[in-house]
């Protein structure tokens, strides 16, 4: 069966335009889920997104160049990928939130699982002349040659592994303040912790 040229280019063009109306609103999901503003959303997510507020990746730095959560947190292998674990992550981070005890979460142990959310090949996307950068310390550049002799080996490193707080600038101190690590100190953190939300929050904090 011969397809007329009117009746392919009508084909073409309905295609396209459901094409559009699908990829529109995911792309704009997407986009309004990928950054601080709705993580900040969960109370939970309070420190980490007041330390990323105070880290050179906020745009601080010199360059203004500003990194969004997705872009440290969730795997650019491939498209189908990061939007899979995209949508695990909010999926489950939803579940906690409405149906678990969010404050029940021990950010400090995972803190030392960083690895397993930081994926590096978000860092190198911006960082892509990380071993040739001359402008950085003789150790820094030695210390990243390591990193990358160590690629593909069963002793290979991620950039968390020796940032350990990058992308939240002071967090270990910022989750003492709302959840010290020892109780002698819970009353200080506790009066830290409402200072500090007074500061980010402003007009919006509600205690």
């Amino acid at each position: 069966m011969k397809i007329s040229k009117k009746v392919l280019a009508l084909i073409i063009l309905v295609s396209g335009i459901i094409g559009f109306l699908v990829v529109l609103p995911v792309h704009y999901a997407l986009e309004e889920t990928s950054g601080e503003k709705f993580c900040v959303v969960c109370h939970e997510m309070d420190p980490m997104v007041i330390a990323y507020s105070n880290d050179v990746h906020s745009g601080k730095g010199k360059s203004g160049v500003r990194a969004k959560c997705v872009d440290c947190h969730i795997p650019h292998d491939n498209l189908a990928k990061y939007v899979l674990v995209k949508a695990k992550n909010g999926l489950m981070e939803g579940y906690v939130h409405f149906f678990k005890d969010p404050e029940a979460i021990d950010w400090h142990k995972n803190r030392e699982k960083r690895e397993h959310f930081v994926f590096d090949n978000g860092c190198v996307s911006c960082h892509t002349n990380l071993v040739d950068n001359k402008l950085t310390s003789a150790q820094a550049q030695k210390m990243h040659a390591h990193y990358q002799s160590l690629l593909n080996t069963d002793k290979q490193l991620t950039c968390a592994s020796c940032h350990a707080e990058v992308g939240h600038s002071g967090l270990n101190n910022m989750l003492n303040y709302w959840k010290p690590e020892y109780k002698i100190y819970e009353k200080k953190a506790a009066i830290k912790k409402e200072e500090i939300k007074k500061a980010y929050f402003g007009e919006d904090y509600v205690a």
